[in-house]
C-alpha cells in the first residue's frame, strides 16, 4: 500500500513515458508503476534513473510492472497485480504505442491499431475498477497519449510532412484514440473522472516555419528513430499536463503546450 498518488504509465521504460516518469519521480507526491512489456527493460530503465546524476529523479518512487498492451492476458495480470498490492489506482497514463509494423497493408493497420487503440481501450477497462476506488484529491484520472497527426483538420489543411498524405496507419490510430478518449470522458464524468489526451509534439501552428529548418515537429524517440526535432523531455511535460491539470483544462480535450488542438 502507499499513501502517495498511485500512477501507472504504460510504455514507461523508454521514450516519452520514461521522461514523464523521470519528471514525476522528482517529487514525493507520486508512487509510479513503470509499465513495460519487458520487465527487465523496466528494471534497467529505473537503474538509469538512479545513475543519472544530472536530474533529481528519485528511483525509490518508481517500481516496474509487466504489461504488454497487445495481450489481454498481460493486461489482466497487471491489473490483478496492482489490485493485490495496492487495492486502487489514481492515475492511468495510457501511453504505450507503435508507429509502424511490417507486412501487408492489412497487417500494418491491424498491428498499429491493436497496440495503439484496442490495447488502450482494453487497458482502461481492466483498470477501471481500481480507478473507481481512488480517493485522490485531484480526481480519478485517465490520460491518453495522442498526437497532432490525429487531427483531421490539420491533416486536411497542412502541407509537407504533416499533410494527410503521410503516415496513414499511425495517424488514423491516433484519431481513433481521440474518440476513445472522448467516449470515456463523457461516460465517466458523473463519477468524478477527468479524462484527456496529450499532443506532445511541437505545436503544428508553427510547423510551416520550423519544418523548413528542423525536418519535423515530433519528439525524438524510438518511434521515429530519434529523428524528431523536439526534446522528448519537453514532450513528456505535456503527458503530465494531461494527467494532472484541472478538469477545465484537459477533460475531453487533446492538449498541447499552449492549449487544445482542433479535431
Amino acid at each position: 500500500m502507499t499513501s502517495k498518488t498511485l500512477v501507472l504509465v504504460t510504455g514507461g521504460n523508454q521514450g516519452l513515458g520514461y521522461f514523464a516518469i523521470q519528471q514525476l519521480s522528482t517529487t514525493d507526491d507520486y508512487h509510479i508503476l513503470m509499465g513495460s512489456r519487458d520487465f527487465e527493460k523496466a528494471e534497467k530503465a529505473i537503474q538509469t534513473l538512479s545513475d543519472d546524476k544530472s536530474i533529481k529523479a528519485n528511483p525509490a518512487n518508481v517500481k516496474p510492472i509487466h504489461i504488454d498492451t497487445s495481450s489481454d492476458e498481460s493486461i489482466q495480470a497487471a491489473a490483478k497485480a496492482v489490485e493485490d498490492k495496492y487495492g486502487r489506482l489514481d492515475i492511468l497514463m495510457v501511453n504505450a504505442g507503435i508507429s509502424h509494423a511490417p507486412g501487408t497493408t492489412r497487417e500494418h493497420y491491424r498491428q498499429v491499431f491493436d497496440t495503439n487503440v484496442f490495447g488502450q481501450a482494453v487497458t482502461v477497462e481492466a483498470f477501471l475498477p481500481l480507478l473507481r476506488k481512488s480517493t485522490a484529491s485531484g480526481g480519478k484520472r485517465i490520460a491518453f497519449t495522442s498526437s497532432d497527426l490525429g487531427s483531421l483538420r490539420w491533416a486536411l489543411e497542412s502541407k509537407g510532412l504533416y499533410s494527410g498524405v503521410n503516415f496513414p496507419n499511425y495517424r488514423s490510430s491516433k484519431t481513433a484514440v481521440n474518440m476513445v478518449m472522448v467516449h470515456y470522458a463523457r461516460l465517466l464524468e458523473d463519477e468524478g473522472f477527468i479524462v484527456g489526451a496529450s499532443n506532445p509534439d511541437l505545436n503544428l501552428r508553427h510547423q510551416s516555419i520550423m519544418c523548413q529548418y528542423l525536418g519535423s515537429g515530433y519528439c525524438a524517440t524510438n518511434l521515429d528513430a530519434y529523428g524528431g526535432a523536439k526534446d522528448p523531455r519537453e514532450g513528456a511535460k505535456v503527458l503530465i499536463k494531461a494527467a494532472t491539470d484541472s478538469k477545465e483544462s484537459v477533460d475531453g480535450l487533446v492538449v498541447d503546450e499552449t492549449g487544445s488542438q482542433p479535431w
